[in-house]
């Protein structure tokens, strides 16, 4: 009879580790999935911020210039380039926005001064920018890294 009892309390204590065991799989699995939807909102999150930095940063920057003749598109060595012209005293300087490099650049200078793209400050990586203005529309084709489309189209007031 001892033999029956000894193989139940042996059957209990196997049942218990595979239960314990089992329970560290599921936890492990639970957590890996929770890793990998945690990066992947990460991911999209920064995905969508870039896109509202590049739309926001030109937009804002333009109707911050916008005067009478004041916003122009040149060609330039670093491509197309958005060119705001603005009267400080007796000085007149300009506020260029161009892509160098992979990123979105802003350079502020006497108007004066040579153009070199490498002088600017980054403000954030960008894949696609082609500013173009025809009478008072300016239309900028943006797309950030991943390819996401933040275009915007500016009526210029002056």
């Amino acid at each position: 009879m001892r033999t029956g009892r000894n193989i139940q309390h042996g059957m209990q204590g196997v049942f218990v580790f595979v239960l314990l065991g089992l329970f560290a799989v599921m936890s492990t699995l639970l957590v890996l999935a929770g890793t990998q939807m945690y990066r992947s909102m990460v991911r999209r999150t920064e995905d969508t911020n870039s896109a509202r930095v590049l739309y926001s940063y030109v937009r804002n920057m333009v109707r911050e210039e916008d005067a009478l003749d004041a916003v122009t598109v040149e060609d330039t060595e670093a491509g197309k380039t958005i060119c705001m012209e603005e009267q400080l005293g007796s000085e007149t300087y300009i506020t260029r926005i161009y892509v160098y490099d992979g990123q979105l650049y802003e350079q502020f200078t006497k108007k004066e001064r040579e153009f070199k793209p490498q002088g600017g400050t980054p403000i954030c990586p960008v894949g696609v920018f082609e500013p173009s203005l025809e009478d008072s529309m300016l239309m900028v084709h943006m797309e950030d890294t991943s390819g996401q489309d933040c275009s915007v189209q500016i009526a210029l007031y002056c």
